[in-house]
């Protein structure tokens, strides 16, 4: 079980916020509001050899432009001389530094056209994913722990939990300062799936006029073992008695409604 220790900022909650934006948290991220798509910033690939195997075009396309920023997804669609590439970037900067480089740009010995998509980052079958980028419950540094990185000196614990509370349950959060002044925090969620949920959402988001740097955190050793799927017959007596063999309980929080509980 990972955990993270509370956070000492009790303040009321408080914008997030710099002189040059005068604008309360709540206002800074409208387009995060509503569960719709994330924006993407893609890039449209036509001209490609056509003996190429889509494997392969997936696979140069990525280390071709990876250099211009973090690539989400390369996706080959169309076939023969119609067959064409979408490449998908993290950031908007990202993806016109890719545009301004490709002017005339060879790549597998052919002059290759590269224009702005417009359009959203659906899935495809035939896309390559860096691992990075595969973001769910089997990542092999899946936590129920968020790392939150790149923080405003005015964010608060009431300031993260009000934009992150909508991912899932939070358990805690841990935010860690440096002479009085927040660098990162640590969030902890009830289960590993709002982690994934929060991190697709809101990497790379501005909060004030700092970008979020999202990730998965490191499991942490705590004396607390985290149940989940509980019966609603299972009462706190029970697990007291099951879990005193292995050494002292001193409590037992049990949420009957979510089946969860902590020893």
């Amino acid at each position: 079980s990972d955990s993270s220790s509370s956070s000492s900022d009790e303040s009321p909650a408080r914008s997030v916020q710099s002189t040059a934006v005068p604008a309360p948290a709540s206002q800074l991220l409208p387009s995060l509001e509503k569960d719709e798509p994330r924006k993407s910033f893609g890039i449209k690939v036509q001209n490609l050899p056509v003996r190429s195997t889509d494997t392969s075009l997936k696979d140069g396309l990525f280390h071709e432009f990876k250099k211009y920023g973090k690539v989400t997804s390369v996706q080959i669609h169309g076939a023969s001389e119609e067959r064409y590439g979408l490449v998908f970037f993290r950031q908007q900067e990202d993806q016109e530094k890719a545009l301004n480089a490709s002017k005339g740009k060879l790549f597998f010995g052919m002059q290759i056209e590269v224009t702005a998509w417009i359009g959203p980052e659906t899935e495809s079958e035939n896309e390559f994913r860096p691992l990075d980028e595969r973001i769910d419950e089997f990542h092999p540094k899946a936590t129920r722990t968020l790392f939150i990185g790149n923080l405003e000196k005015t964010t608060t614990y009431h300031d993260l939990r009000n934009i992150f509370q909508r991912f899932g349950g939070i358990v805690d959060i841990d935010i860690k300062k440096v002479n009085g002044v927040p660098q990162y925090a640590f969030l902890q969620y009830c289960d590993i799936a709002s982690v994934c949920k929060a991190i697709k959402k809101m990497d790379g988001e501005y909060l004030g006029n700092n970008r979020l740097k999202l990730g998965f955190g490191k499991s942490m050793p705590t004396n607390c073992v985290w149940l989940d799927g509980l019966s609603t017959n299972v009462t706190d007596q029970y697990l007291t008695r099951h879990f005193c063999r292995y050494g002292p309980v001193v409590k037992v929080v049990f949420d009957r409604l979510k089946g969860m509980a902590l020893v």
